[in-house]
């Protein structure tokens, strides 16, 4: 009996077998998978889920427009990680909060048509920021005068004196990234052919006016002020007026503060925008102590700003990624050889793609002291530098002997030393 029951179970089970097979003679099993062989099904289960990568994109770290090789020294900047408009802003915070103490006393006097300078900077006090001059002087080339945290300078005009004014500061805050957008602030007047910013917002720009307050008078106040709700933090609002040769320039630092009225109004002298710039003036407005030309987080109403014949202004690099952008680079393009530095004169010359804020050279005698050293700045929007043309009078008064030639120069975004040349002077 127990056989028989055995026997049923077997053809039972291969009954089942049967029902559930395929083609025996092709070794195919079917099942559910819409008629996938084996092997198929195996590679199906276990093939791996791709990982999802982020393909890094061309140029990530910007563009070099130069192989280095070709030249005796070169130095390539980094461009500056994160937010365009947040790296101009915090560069402009740099410039103004340096901390230095005032080491041998000196003044900043000038004298124009329709404004003046006249800044005293007194021994012994400690002041913050770059100084306040005409020299459009990089934070790199302050440095230059800095030492142990004091700060010597000789008196003089404001050409002369190193320093920079309200437009530069803001050029040396942009051309961490954007070297286009320089020169004089005759770039940030949109109605002059040499505009190379952007407006901010649909107001009317009439060409060939030479103040802004023609360009506010063109336009209704509901749009200049629709305008400034359009400024973002690292925009620029611009007042000038070329008849009587002034200008001034300061950097918004964060969006505007929007008030409307119950239906809906824009509340123009409760609205308002906050601001960092280079001043001709001491900030008699702190109360913290801090000496210091430069106005820190000021807030001026829309009102004001109407009144006062601002407009507002951007750039388009802010609209750009890194991997559009220009890497900053500076170079000697020919070696300074001692044979001809002997004769007195030179044939290299300093280049870089973004405006070169100074140049400088020192001379050393062999016990390292400075016997000679001149500073070439003050340069809106060059980019070459020749040696022989700004350098050559470096050596009028040195007698015979051995010396060094230290030659340094820097952009808005970074300085270096380009050669160091023994030689000597029969």
């Amino acid at each position: 009996m127990r056989f028989v029951k055995l026997l049923l179970a077997s053809l039972l089970c291969a009954l089942y077998l049967v029902s559930c097979g395929g083609n025996d003679a092709n070794g195919e099993t079917e099942s559910a998978n819409d008629g996938a062989t084996a092997n198929e099904l195996d590679n199906e289960n276990t093939e791996e889920t791709p990982v999802e990568t982020t393909q890094t994109p061309e140029n990530a770290d910007g563009i070099l427009t130069i192989n280095p090789d070709d030249y005796y020294k070169c130095i390539v900047f980094d461009l500056p990680e994160g937010d365009f408009r947040d790296v101009a802003v915090e560069y402009m915070r740099k410039q103004a909060s340096i901390e230095w103490v005032c080491e041998n006393g000196f003044s900043v006097v000038d004298k124009f048509e329709n404004w003046s300078i006249g800044l005293e900077y007194k021994k012994g006090v400690t002041y913050h920021g770059i100084t306040y001059t005409n020299a459009k002087s990089s934070l790199d080339e302050f440095m230059l005068f800095y030492k142990d945290g004091k700060v010597s300078m000789e008196s003089g005009d404001s050409n002369s004196v190193v320093g920079n004014g309200c437009y530069s500061a803001t050029q040396n805050a942009t051309q961490q990234f954007d070297p286009d957008v320089a020169g004089t602030t005759n770039v940030l007047m949109p109605s002059y052919k040499e505009f190379e910013a952007k407006t901010v917002g649909d107001y009317k720009v009439p060409d060939g006016v030479k103040k802004t307050s023609d360009i506010i008078a063109a336009n209704s106040q509901d749009d200049i002020y629709a305008a400034y709700s359009q400024l973002k933090k690292g925009d620029l609002i611009l007042q000038k007026d070329d008849t009587k040769g002034m200008s001034h320039v300061r950097m918004v630092v964060e969006d505007p503060v929007i008030v409307t009225n119950a239906t809906g109004k824009l509340n123009p002298s409760r609205s308002t925008v906050k601001t960092i710039e280079q001043t001709n003036a001491f900030d008699s407005t702190r109360t913290d102590g801090v000496n210091t030309t430069w106005y820190v987080d000021h807030v001026y109403s829309f009102s004001k700003l109407y009144e006062t014949h601002y407009i507002p202004l951007t750039y388009e690099s802010y609209s750009k990624e890194r991997n559009e952008m220009e890497k900053p680079y500076l170079l000697l393009d020919t070696e300074i050889t001692a044979s001809v530095v002997a004769k007195k004169t030179f044939t290299s010359t300093v280049k870089s793609n973004f405006p070169i804020r100074f140049v400088k050279m020192d001379i050393l005698d062999k016990d390292g002291n400075v016997v000679a050293t001149k500073l070439k700045n003050n340069m809106p929007d060059s980019r070459t530098v020749s040696l022989r043309n700004s350098f050559s009078s470096i050596f009028d008064g040195l007698g015979s002997g051995d010396y060094t030639l230290v030659l340094t120069a820097g952009i808005s975004r970074g300085s270096g030393e380009l050669a160091r040349v023994d030689f000597t002077l029969n």
